[in-house]
């Protein structure tokens, strides 16, 4: 399936619950925001995450890039 991202993210949901509580920017909270919503299932492929978060699925691809 096109867009099936293949990062292996580490963090439990848990752990990224309160990543995300502690973020004091916009961006920040978006980025765990990805994570998060990738680790619950919430969506699966990165077009559906650039959809719920409002961003082009070519700056997802660079965050994922950045988190590898």
């Amino acid at each position: 399936m096109a867009g099936v991202t293949k990062v292996k993210i580490e963090e439990s949901a848990e752990e990224l619950r309160e990543l995300l509580k502690k973020q004091k920017t916009a961006l920040g909270k978006e980025r765990i925001q990805a994570l998060y919503l990738l680790k619950i299932g919430q969506v699966r492929t990165i077009q559906d995450l650039a959809v719920v978060l409002g961003r082009g699925s070519a700056t997802v691809q660079r965050w994922f890039k950045a988190y590898t």
